[in-house]
């Protein structure tokens, strides 16, 4: 084995279902699809940019 990827996934804990915040002027960071970002990531984007 050449090489092996290991993740964690972060999960929420106070009921919110995303995590959405501005580390900079015009920086924005949005994670919380749940693990259907291929699946959800377009639709959750244009709703938090309207």
């Amino acid at each position: 084995m050449a090489e092996t990827w290991h993740g964690i996934y972060p999960k929420l804990t106070n009921g919110d279902t995303e995590i959405f915040f501005s580390p900079d002027p015009g920086v924005y960071v949005l994670n919380g699809v749940g693990g259907a970002g291929m699946t959800l990531s377009f639709g959750l984007a244009e709703e938090m940019v309207e």
